[in-house]
């Protein structure tokens, strides 16, 4: 299992995410085949699983979204 943080320079969607949505962390794991991506604010953890990590991101995105109903 392999565990690291994206920073805001690592990535522009990032930062877009964590100024409209107020995330101040996003990790991103990877266990076998399987790509994992949290996303982390002040009202809870948000997670995507998916085989890449741009499908992990995109259900990530998803959740966070369905959440605050936009």
């Amino acid at each position: 299992m392999s565990i690291s943080i994206i920073r805001e320079q690592d990535s522009h969607t990032i930062s877009k995410i964590k100024k409209k949505y107020d995330v101040f962390r996003v990790i991103t794991m990877k266990k076998g085949n399987l790509n994992t991506i949290e996303f982390f604010n002040k009202d809870g953890a948000f997670r995507g699983f998916g085989k890449s990590s741009k499908e992990a991101y995109k259900k990530a995105k998803k959740t966070l979204k369905n959440y605050y109903g936009i």
